[in-house]
């Protein structure tokens, strides 16, 4: 077996090191000038949400204090100021990824006006990303209930609960948008003051 000496070590190493040292300096630079924009995306995709799941709110939306640091909850005024609906987003663990849900709510009854899965790009193109469709996210649109929804697969677990079809071949997917309407409901009831 041949003995190494110093630079035949020393060489490779130094060159792994500088390798090493210039693909992490390329993805902070990458990661630094992508900051921005993926900022003003996120939050350009939150307020269309906000917009598509309030549409008779004319003026500024409010940020609303919420306990729940992961969520976002803002009130949907008229042209006269009067808060009309409430836009929560909330999200939970899909198959992939993060699911985000907007759901608005009815301020005079509680009633859910729309539910936007506005982020589930993580999940499965064809099925669980199925969960934006209006097939699936219309479900709750009309509805009130305190005690929250359950996908129909899991009806046995939890009766009090109203029932939504999953998206075939989605039920991961499916539960965890069910998930963060349920948690929107949870935050209604809050700023709310409870069950209407």
């Amino acid at each position: 077996m041949p003995k190494l000496n110093a630079k035949d070590i020393l060489i490779p190493t130094v060159a792994l090191v500088v390798i090493c040292a210039v693909t992490t300096a390329l993805l902070a630079g990458t990661n630094e000038m992508t900051k921005e924009p993926i900022a003003v995306a996120d939050e350009q995709s939150r307020r269309q949400s906000m917009e598509a799941v309030t549409p008779n709110a004319t003026a500024e939306f409010e940020k609303i204090e919420i306990s729940d640091s992961a969520s976002e909850c803002y009130a949907a005024k008229d042209a006269d100021g009067n808060i009309i609906a409430y836009a929560v987003s909330t999200g939970a663990k899909g198959y992939g990824g993060t699911i985000k849900v907007m759901t608005g709510f009815n301020a005079e009854d509680g009633s859910i006006i729309a539910v936007n899965v506005y982020d589930n790009s993580d999940e499965t193109p064809g099925l669980g990303a199925k969960t934006s469709d209006e097939k699936f996210s219309g479900q709750f649109s009309g509805e009130y209930t305190g005690s929250g929804f359950a996908v129909s697969k899991d009806a046995d677990k939890m009766p009090e609960n109203k029932t939504v079809d999953a998206v075939t071949g989605a039920t991961i997917s499916s539960r965890a948008a069910v998930s963060a309407v349920n948690n929107a409901v949870s935050i209604y009831n809050e700023i709310t003051g409870g069950d209407k």
